[in-house]
């Protein structure tokens, strides 16, 4: 089941292995069903995904198939199912836990790990919670994501121990951050840039789309290094970026979209700037539930680097902030609670004034607004999810 848990793990499956999933679900089978929502949620591969999604969840769940009560939660967090209420999904969220569903552990220990969606942050439960579970065997889920606390942490070095053993055990998911744990130092200088570089190959490979990402942020950074007159050097070096990219894309990275809608926003690498185009890749990174991207379309609307024909900027604006508050993004968040004190967003009052109100009050003065959460999801999507 776990494979379905991440992109990673998705997208290793053959066509043949998709279809037999398929035709298994059509048969009513519970654990088919499972299995075929995710694949839509991960890989948009129906027009309506999130429907089909929550239908197919809904006849896993009943059939018994407690991850399917975890990702239906994990839904109703990021408000991909209406209407938003936090307090629900929680409900939905200890259901599968006490089902003892792998997903709906993770969730909460990540949302512990990173103080998020409503929990108090506390890294010494999450770590006496794997404790626990480790103790029964170093299970490589659970080595993942031991790594992680200590990448929370900032014991990054330390981390590598558990990144090796979870993909060891085959967890494909964990090679971006093996790859940093090999590489950098606690102080995220490099230590071993060939390590670093060689392991994100390898996870390349091993189809973690993270990888890539990666891998491209730093080539981004080396097209500088070319020698402004040797044309044809860049524009090679240019191109090999703009398509790996679209590769990533391919492999629906959100991150990887929100990446190529700055270098066409910002014109990097000296690629013309196009905000149609960096508006595009925005909306396709913001279908995946990646918070940034909501933030950048709405910086696009205030600007007015963007007009849309099918409704007004303002209209736009206020999707984007109501989207962003439920991803947790700390400015959109404000932006939210300020826009609805002056009277917009009135068809969300219910949930700004239970939620989003007390979520924007509990915000200490001095914290900055200028990133959404930066701790993964461990759903296998991103905020980012995975």
């Amino acid at each position: 089941m776990r494979k379905f848990y991440t992109l990673a793990g998705i997208l290793s499956l053959s066509e043949d292995e998709k279809e037999l999933i398929r035709q298994q679900a059509l048969e009513g089978d519970p654990v088919a069903c499972y299995k075929l929502a995710e694949i839509y949620l991960h890989l948009h591969e129906c027009e309506d995904y999130v429907a089909s999604a929550q239908e197919l969840l809904q006849k896993a769940s009943e059939g018994g198939v407690a991850d399917a009560d975890a990702t239906m939660a994990i839904m109703m967090f990021r408000g991909e199912i209406e209407p938003f209420d936090p307090v629900a999904a929680a409900k939905r969220l200890e259901k599968a836990i006490n089902n003892r569903s792998d997903r709906g552990i993770a969730f909460q220990l990540r949302n512990l790990l990173y103080g998020r969606y409503g929990y108090e942050q506390n890294i010494d439960l999450v770590r006496q919670t794997l404790d626990q579970l480790l103790s029964q065997g170093e299970d490589p889920y659970w080595c993942a994501l031991m790594g992680d606390v200590l990448m929370a942490e900032n014991r990054i070095v330390e981390s590598q121990q558990w990144y090796e053993k979870a993909v060891a055990g085959g967890e494909n998911s964990a090679y971006g951050d093996l790859a940093l744990a090999r590489g950098i130092n606690d102080d995220y200088s490099f230590r071993d840039y060939e390590a670093y570089n060689d392991t994100l190959m390898e996870g390349n490979d091993a189809m973690d789309p993270m990888c890539m990402y990666y891998f491209l942020l730093d080539k981004i950074e080396s097209y500088y290094d070319i020698d402004p007159e040797d044309t044809q050097a860049r524009d090679e070096y240019r191109q090999m970026i703009i398509h790996a990219l679209e590769l990533n894309i391919e492999w629906c990275h959100p991150m990887s979209m929100e990446l190529l809608g700055d270098i066409y926003r910002e014109g990097k690498i000296d690629v013309p700037e196009d905000p149609v185009k960096a508006w595009s890749y925005y909306v396709q990174g913001s279908e995946f539930m990646h918070a940034s991207c909501f933030g950048k379309m709405y910086d696009m609307l205030q600007t007015d680097e963007i007009q849309l024909g099918q409704m007004s900027n303002e209209e736009a604006m206020d999707l984007c902030m109501i989207n962003g508050a439920r991803l947790h993004d700390a400015r959109l968040l404000v932006e939210t609670v300020e826009a609805y004190k002056h009277g917009r967003l009135t068809q969300f009052a219910r949930e700004i004034e239970m939620f989003h109100i007390p979520a924007y009050d509990a915000i200490p003065d001095d914290e900055p607004l200028d990133d959404e959460d930066e701790g993964p999801d461990d759903d296998g999507r991103f905020d980012a999810w995975s």
